[in-house]
Formats: C-alpha cells, sequence, structure tokens
C-alpha cells in the first residue's frame, strides 16, 4: 500500500520558462508540452502534498536535507528575469515524519529551515503552478550517498506519507548528461549521449534495479544530475502499482531532457 499517487522525473532548464527562454523555448517545445501534460495530470489527481526532489539548493556529501520551512518562496533572478516569483505553503509535519522515519532506518537525514527555492525546484513547480495544482510543498534535497541509500530515503519518504494519511506527488527534478553537444555547458563527450540513451530505455523498461546499480564512471563521464534524484522517487515508489511512462526526451541547447511519469 502506498500513498504516493502519481510519480515525475521532470528537468529543470529555466529556459523553458517562456518568460525567461522567449523564442527559444520553440526549440524545446517536446519538453514543454510534456511538462504540461504531466503538470495537468498530477493537479487533477488533488493531491494533499506535492514533494520535489532537486540535485540543487542544500546539498551534502551525505546527508539528504529536507526543507521544514512553513513558507518557501523564490524567483529566476539569477537567469535574468526579476518578475516570476514563486510562493507556497510548506509542509513541515511531513517533513518532519520523514526524516524520523528515514534515521529510524539508519539514514542520514536532517530538517533544515531552508525557505529558497533553487531552480531545479522553482522550474517543475512553475509548471504544477501554472496547471493549477494548488497544495503544500516539501523539497527535499538529495545527498551525494548511493543510489541504493537514496532509495531507501525515498522509502522512508512514502511509509512518512502512508502514516500521515497525506496524498503525494513526487517530482524527480532531473537534467540529463550536460556533455551532449560541443557548446554544451559541461563541454562535449561522447559518453553523454550514450548516458541519456541508456537511461531513457531504462525508464522505459521501468527497470528500477539497472537504475539503481548504474555504471557510475558512465554517469560521472556524462555530466549528470539525474539519477541521484530518480533513486529517491524510486524508493518513494517501491510497493506502489505505478509503472513508467516516457513522454518526451531531447537535447537542444546541450542538455538531455527527459520528461518521464509514473502512473
Amino acid at each position: 500500500m502506498s500513498n504516493v499517487i502519481y510519480g515525475i522525473i521532470a528537468p529543470h532548464p529555466p529556459i523553458i520558462v517562456p518568460e525567461i527562454g522567449g523564442a527559444r523555448i520553440a526549440q524545446a517545445s517536446s519538453t514543454r508540452s510534456a511538462m504540461e501534460e504531466v503538470s495537468k495530470k498530477a493537479k487533477s489527481l488533488k493531491p494533499d502534498v506535492l514533494v520535489i526532489i532537486t540535485p540543487h539548493g542544500d546539498i551534502s556529501a551525505t546527508t539528504v536535507h529536507v526543507y521544514s520551512g512553513p513558507v518557501l518562496e523564490g524567483d529566476f533572478s539569477a537567469f535574468g528575469d526579476k518578475k516570476v516569483k514563486l510562493k507556497c505553503k510548506g509542509e513541515p509535519v511531513l517533513g518532519h515524519k520523514t526524516v524520523g522515519e528515514a534515521k529510524a532506518s539508519g539514514l542520514y537525514a536532517a530538517e533544515v529551515p531552508e525557505s529558497f527555492l533553487d531552480h531545479g525546484v522553482l522550474v517543475p513547480y512553475y509548471f504544477l503552478k501554472q496547471a493549477g495544482l494548488n497544495c503544500t510543498v516539501l523539497p527535499i534535497a538529495v545527498s551525494l550517498a548511493s543510489l541504493k541509500e537514496l532509495f531507501e530515503v525515498g522509502r522512508a519518504l512514502s511509509k512518512a506519507a502512508l502514516s500521515s494519511g497525506k496524498k503525494i506527488v513526487v517530482v524527480a527534478s532531473s537534467d540529463m548528461s550536460h556533455k551532449l553537444t560541443q557548446d554544451a555547458p559541461g563541454g562535449y563527450s561522447a559518453r553523454g549521449k550514450e548516458f541519456d540513451d541508456k537511461l531513457v530505455e531504462l525508464v522505459k523498461k521501468d527497470d528500477r534495479d539497472d537504475i539503481l546499480s548504474f555504471d557510475p564512471v558512465l554517469a560521472e563521464a556524462a555530466g549528470q544530475d539525474a539519477l541521484w534524484s530518480i533513486a529517491i522517487l524510486l524508493g518513494a515508489l517501491d510497493g506502489s502499482a505505478l509503472k513508467s511512462r516516457v513522454l518526451s526526451y531531447e537535447g537542444p541547447f546541450g542538455v538531455g531532457y527527459m520528461v518521464a511519469e509514473y502512473r
């Protein structure tokens, strides 16, 4: 039994936000359309809490940080836009329960009074908010622990949601390789496309074991920030009947963007 009612893998490039990307978002139209689709689906399910797992923000080498602030807010001023500002109610109760479940299992997790939302949270939340989703938000920052340990943190989140009686949607904020083209942010590596092709295929097949045992050498060479968030999502989905579907993949700006759902 699980109170996780929907899962999303979503990219977080600010350029797909219309106010930032302008005409350039036409080059990422598949990503934008897919984000709008999953956001509408999430809204229709009427969750109590939206959990967004970010590989940015308050990152630790060993400890997963759960944002316990009662009010959360952020903007895209770091990306040249000062008009779009997002604010929401936090979810300190579920955050506290999640950390308690994690610690009870011997995992490294901690509540932090963080209230600032980084772009790993803001970009997916922008689309969900545009779709009309209105619920509390619980951001969780990944750590650089093993994928299997992060999977267990996801299981702790699921246990906390079940004990609290809250229905949750979980978003794994995940950009893939940053090395797809010569002008990519991380420089070019042929291993970038290799990584992206492999991860997209594993998600399509819903092969969770192989994702959790993904080749760390390939992941490092690709310059990705997807696997940590996805590992926590998969842990949260453990025991649920939700199955994967990839809606889109593209890499127009040298970074791989995959949008997928677990429904």
